[in-house]
């Protein structure tokens, strides 16, 4: 079904409907298609702002982050420089304290140190200087204990180093046949294990010849210290013979812990969440601090276990090496290419990453950092952005609201203002149209409506004296008709009653066609007599409170004589408690209820029934009269009350002159009475009185 064939089926709508939607046609809807657009474009805008912003600002802290990797990897780089000169300083003054002969060693020196049961040479009390530790892998001989007291003289430098660089946590030397010598003091008994193989220590043989062919200054991976210092990186040295260039007597080594280079050489303040991380030559990570440990899912090991670490070497687990982890396979593989560059990785959330190699030991510095800290700035001018745009947004709406409002209500008032009188002359044209007038004094606010009242007014006083002389003419011809029709009937009841001259049979039948039919006649004239006078207002209605009951009997009992003619049978049913009193005109009510009865007779069937029945309502009494008629077709009910209408009957066999139930309604209006129906064709009729309690 199309739009104009829904509106035909619908009806059209009311004016206020149709002002409305005249608005949001002609109005609203345009303006609000056009303030769309506008925050449309301008959320478009912003979001190609925010994107553009973005990738400068991506690229310039791309940029920014290389820089600071390369800038900090070259501080971290002289810092281990100088460690690592130190280291050999360490190194060299060791090569000559064991080419010396021991010094001359105090007899308190001598006394603190002792053979323990387990054959561990070693220092008692700490006197200041470095702890003493000779494991008994190698039988402790004379050897042994010149070894001790020749390394005496390296206290002083040992302590000197120490102090001159806060990353330094320990010094040693560590001989052939394990010897450490180790500063600062500690209870070496209550760490080292008796005869440790000291040489099959990394921080050993990662200075040997196989190891380190160049002789220099080299850096171990992290491990656990034996000492207990915990995780550690050392700069260690070899000390080769004196008389023998390829016989290597000893490693000296400067260990600073993984805490102290997450504490001051990663201590770097970078801007928004950024950190940086040490990485081994083989990809092992040696320090990182605490912001770290969630993105990489490792923590600092920064706790050690002393059992491991007497027993083996203690390297840091797979989980450090970044080499080895599948989920960094990308950024390991850029970290292997290039001594410094940058890269896009997820360590569950989007991060940069930018490194650079650290002179030295060849470890590199990667310096992290989430791309939302990277986009900070342009993430704040795109929630910016958003929220002017949420903002225009909330206010266009908000605007659009109150206007919507303001229409609305407009809208009410301009319908009211057509609407009212609309209806008023609709009001106006139904009174007229039931032959009542309406009053000049009308005024209206439209020139066009205030055309058409008056037109009405005009109308209605033609009609009401067309109206006025058509009563008078009616009522003029029934009373002139009333004369004859009474002398009509008058003499067809002598000829049929005389008893002097009785009618031959059809003689007889023919004055009673002449009596029935001015019987008839005569009904017609005094319903037209009686519409007339009630159109007129000369009915009187005198209210008051009545018993209903006995005139619904008086009713049947008029209608009585129709049953001659029918075979039908009457009823009242009796109600079972006593009914109240009625407010009523008893004449009125009487015509009204035996029209009812009569028409229930005069339209049922053989054998059929009229049954009177009455119930109680809210403030009225309803007097039913039902029938087991012919019924009245659907299509001709809108009809029932229009004055002599017949519904199709004007040449059937029932007699009658259409007039009755436009009466009957008329008298109930008048009143405070209302008549309704309820029919099915071919099953019969219910008409219901209601008439007011008294």
């Amino acid at each position: 079904m199309n739009r104009a064939a829904e509106t035909a089926a619908k009806g059209p709508p009311p004016l206020k409907a149709w002002l409305w939607r005249s608005y949001l046609r002609a109005a609203l809807v345009p303006l609000l298609l056009i303030e769309l657009t506008f925050v449309a474009l301008y959320w478009g805008t912003s979001r190609v702002v925010y994107d553009r912003s973005a990738g400068a600002i991506t690229e310039i802290s791309t940029a920014a982050l290389g820089d600071a990797a390369l800038r900090e990897a070259d501080v971290i780089a002289r810092r281990l420089e100088t460690i690592a000169a130190l280291t050999g300083v360490y190194a060299e003054e060791t090569g000559r304290a064991l080419a010396l002969p021991a010094p001359e060693v105090p007899e308190a020196e001598r006394a603190n140190h002792a053979l323990s049961p387990e054959g561990v040479f070693h220092s008692k009390t700490d006197r200041g200087g470095s702890a003493v530790f000779v494991s008994g892998v190698v039988p402790v001989g004379p050897v042994q204990e010149d070894k001790v007291w020749r390394t005496l003289r390296l206290d002083p430098v040992m302590k000197s180093i120490r102090a001159a660089d806060p990353l330094i946590a320990q010094l040693y030397v560590n001989t052939s046949d394990s010897l450490n010598r180790i500063y600062p003091w500690f209870d070496v008994l209550a760490i080292y294990p008796p005869r440790m193989d000291i040489p099959s220590y990394n921080f050993y043989y990662e200075a040997d010849a196989v190891h380190n062919p160049g002789r220099g200054v080299v850096w171990t991976d992290a491990y656990v210290d034996p000492a207990g210092a915990g995780w550690m990186v050392s700069a260690i040295a070899p000390v080769y013979g004196a008389d023998d260039p390829d016989r290597l007597d000893a490693v000296v080594g400067l260990d600073i812990t993984t805490k102290a280079i997450v504490d001051q050489v990663l201590d770097i303040d970078f801007k928004g969440d950024g950190y940086a991380i040490l990485v081994s030559r083989d990809g092992t990570i040696l320090a990182l601090p605490p912001e770290a440990e969630g993105d990489l899912g490792v923590s600092a090991l920064l706790e050690h276990s002393y059992e491991e670490a007497i027993l083996q070497d203690t390297f840091k687990p797979d989980s450090f090496n970044i080499y080895r982890r599948a989920e960094l396979f990308d950024l390991a593989q850029a970290l292997q290419s290039a001594p410094e560059g940058d890269a896009r990785v997820d360590l569950g959330r989007p991060m940069m990453a930018a490194w650079a190699t650290i002179a030295g030991p060849q470890w590199k510095l990667m310096v992290l950092t989430s791309e939302e800290s990277l986009l900070a700035a342009a993430t704040t001018l795109r929630d910016e952005l958003t929220f002017v745009s949420w903002a225009m947004l909330g206010i266009l709406i908000l605007f659009y609201g109150i206007f919507f409002l303001f229409l609305w209500r407009r809208s009410i008032a301009m319908s009211a203002r057509v609407a009212q009188p609309l209806a008023e002359i609709e009001g106006n044209m139904a009174r007229i149209t039931e032959g009542g007038t309406v009053a000049a004094d009308h005024r209206y606010g439209v020139a066009e409506l205030q055309a058409v009242g008056d037109h009405l007014v005009n109308m209605g006083t033609r009609l009401q004296a067309a109206n006025a002389a058509k009563a008078n003419f009616l009522s003029a011809m029934s009373h002139e008709l009333r004369t004859p029709l009474n002398a009509i009937l008058g003499f067809s009841e002598l000829l049929k009653n005389d008893p002097a001259h009785p009618l031959p049979p059809e003689a007889g039948r023919q004055v009673q066609a002449i009596s029935d039919a001015g019987w008839q006649l005569l009904q017609l004239v005094e319903g037209v007599i009686e519409l007339s006078r009630i159109e007129r207002g000369e009915v009187r209605n005198n209210r008051q409170p009545i018993q209903i009951i006995p005139l619904a009997q008086q009713a049947v009992e008029a209608a009585r004589p129709g049953l001659r003619s029918h075979d039908v049978t009457l009823s009242v049913e009796m109600p079972e408690t006593p009914l109240p009193q009625a407010m009523a005109d008893p004449e009125i009510l009487l015509r009204i209820l035996t029209h009812l009865v009569s028409n229930g007779v005069k339209y049922n069937r053989a054998g059929g029934s009229v049954t009177l029945s009455f119930r109680q309502e809210p403030g009225r009494l309803a007097i039913r009269v039902q029938d087991t008629g012919i019924g009245i077709p659907p299509d001709r009910q809108a009809r029932l009350f229009t004055p002599f209408d017949r519904l199709g009957h004007e040449n059937g066999t029932i007699s009658g002159t259409g007039i009755g139930l436009a009466i009957c309604r008329r008298l109930a209006d008048l009143t405070g009475s209302s008549i309704s129906y309820e029919s099915h064709e071919g099953q019969g009729s219910t008409f219901t009185l209601r008439v007011p309690l008294a």
